[in-house]
């Protein structure tokens, strides 16, 4: 009976089992995504949002716009999180016994009244292998953010890699003004050896200088930051094609197509920049760490320097203690 089928109709049925097949293997390729990033989101808000970031360049929809708004809004960023909580109420067109529409719509309800809380900038300076924390939230850095906080305490904290820790606490108020929090460790005191007499002068030179892989380092770290800054300009022209190209497909305005036309090439420019500059971002970055790793583990070179010596003389009063220098 198959056999007698017609040989497009078994074209299409395979054909449809081949999209069907691709798009279930996309969606979970999504959500493992979304699982992964969830998890880093645990441990540091900062990286968690650039992972949102991305994925939704890639697939637009409720879930991964409900998860940036609650990303932003743990990170204090209020505008940010109404936009995207807005969208999972507006755009999606989703009945209101959505679970996702719901925790939408109960988070909105959260930082309805954000325009009047105390807006906090954040002076710090993170060693490396430290993390900061705002309440419970914990984050790789402070960013050049403005942060709202809602009335009540609130605290924040500077972790070093060893775990030692300091904390500032900070009452918030419904004032609207901006308040600065600085948030440092105490600087260290160096016992100076005092010494009579040298010999021989001499220093230890690590193989690469560590100007060269911290600035690798942080110079791939900012690149990737500005990658990720881009993608909210392509999600902004993704917003702009889809509504123009939904006004050309009711109004069929030419004006409209143009203008959807632009914005769709626009996505496409502003995406070549972003993953071209997370790219190389990365790839600096990566190289700076090996070569850090490379240094590390290097022997030192053991390097003469006779330009300097020290000295000892008698003096009426005792000894004398003279500095010499070559030219």
């Amino acid at each position: 009976m198959f056999s007698k089928l017609p040989v497009w109709m078994i074209g299409c049925a395979a054909l449809s089992f081949v999209c069907s097949t691709a798009a279930a293997q996309d969606m979970e390729a999504f959500k493992t995504r979304m699982n992964e990033t969830a998890a880093v989101a645990k441990v540091d808000l900062n990286a968690a949002l650039l992972s949102y970031l991305e994925l939704r360049t890639k697939y637009a929809g409720p879930e991964i716009d409900y998860s940036l708004g609650r990303t932003y809004q743990r990170l204090y960023q209020c505008k940010e999180a109404q936009n995207y909580l807005t969208q999972v109420m507006v755009s999606y067109e989703l009945p209101d016994a959505h679970p996702v529409y719901q925790r939408a719509v109960k988070d909105f309800d959260a930082i309805a009244a954000c325009d009047s809380w105390q807006k906090v900038r954040v002076e710090s300076d993170i060693p490396a292998g430290g993390y900061v924390m705002i309440d419970d939230e914990k984050m790789s850095s402070f960013g050049n953010r403005e942060y709202s906080l809602p009335p009540g305490e609130h605290v924040f904290k500077l972790f070093s890699r060893d775990g030692k820790s300091v904390e500032v606490k900070f009452t918030a108020e419904n004032s609207g003004k901006t308040e600065t929090i600085s948030l440092s460790f105490p600087p260290e005191k160096v016992e100076v050896e005092n010494v009579v007499a040298v010999e021989h002068n001499y220093y230890y030179q690590e193989r690469f200088h560590p100007a060269l892989y911290w600035g690798l380092m942080a110079g791939g770290v900012a690149v990737v930051a500005v990658g990720g800054f881009m993608s909210g300009i392509a999600n902004s022209a993704y917003a702009d094609e889809q509504k123009y190209a939904d006004r050309y497909a009711v109004l069929k305005n030419e004006s409209d197509k143009k203008k959807a036309n632009d914005a769709r090439d626009k996505v496409k420019n502003v995406n070549i920049a972003m993953y071209t500059l997370i790219g190389v971002g990365a790839a600096a970055a990566v190289t700076g760490a090996a070569l850090a790793i490379v240094s590390a583990v290097s022997e030192k070179e053991r390097i003469e320097d006779n330009s300097f010596n020290a000295y000892v003389t008698p003096s009426p009063d005792g000894v004398s203690l003279g500095l010499g220098f070559q030219f």
